[in-house]
Formats: structure tokens, sequence, C-alpha cells
């Protein structure tokens, strides 16, 4: 049933992406949804605690569109500024996520938004190098929002 939604799914996409509908790059796209699917099988199944929550992966999704939006628009303001003033750092942000696919998701999403990127995840801890980091005590700031969502999906 799940090998069958997500290949659905991953169709889906496919199609959305390709925007092609002759059917060889129909057999292709199911070929491929399927093939992924049964290869990353164990990365769909979570137990019953695990199970995804599609409410707040939507809101993960605006969110992150959001992030990407806004720091897209800060570091090309940066860029083409005189003074580009950067205060650069490497921290480490302690995140309470227990679930691997949750830190790796919060660490993809960091790494996604322009002027940050995940260096490491050690157990709880996440390498972040990030190029304005004015107030260290304020480093959790990176993480928090996506991490409070990342929490309920």
């Amino acid at each position: 049933m799940r090998l069958g939604f997500w290949t659905l799914l991953l169709f889906v996409m496919w199609m959305i992406l390709t925007a092609n509908f002759e059917v060889a790059n129909i057999f292709i796209g199911l070929s491929l949804s399927f093939g992924v699917a049964l290869i990353y099988k164990k990365m769909f199944e979570h137990s019953e605690e695990e199970l995804i929550n599609p409410y707040w992966l939507g809101v993960y999704i605006v969110v992150l569109g959001k992030n990407l939006i806004i720091s897209n628009l800060q570091i090309a303001k940066r860029t083409l500024s005189k003074d580009m003033q950067l205060n650069p750092a490497i921290v480490a942000v302690k995140t309470e996520l227990k679930s691997e696919w949750k830190k790796l998701l919060l660490a993809n999403s960091i790494t996604l938004t322009p002027g940050t990127l995940t260096l490491d995840v050690k157990d709880d801890i996440l390498y972040i190098h990030t190029i304005e980091c004015k107030n260290i005590e304020n480093k959790q700031l990176i993480t928090q929002e996506f991490e409070e969502i990342i929490k309920r999906i």
C-alpha cells in the first residue's frame, strides 16, 4: 500500500516537472517512480509513532519557501551593496529531534537556505556555517523555526 502511494506521488511529481504526456515519458516516469520507491522503501516506512502529518508537511513546505525567498533577497542585497558586512561563524546547535530522517530534513533545510550551510550532524548537534552571526547566544534561532515544524511532521 505505502509503496503504491509513494510510487504514485513520485509519478505525479515526475509528470508535473516534465509536463510531457507522451506514452514513452509516462512509461519512463512510472518505471523510475516505482524503482525509487522500491529502493527507498525502508525510508518511507515509519512506525505508528512516526506517521507523517500531511498538514504539518504542507506548513513546512510553505515556511521553507518563505525562508528561501527572504534569504535569497538578503543575500542579493549583501552581494550588490558596497559593504558586505559579513560576520561568518561556525556554530554548534543542539537539536531536540530524535528521528534520523527528521535531523536530515532539518540539516537539508538549513543548507538550502542561502547564507547557511550544515557542515556536520553528530548525535544531537548540528554544526552550521553562517555568514551572519552577530550574536552567538542566539544561535538557536538558525534552526528554531524549522525544528518546531519538523517536530510535528
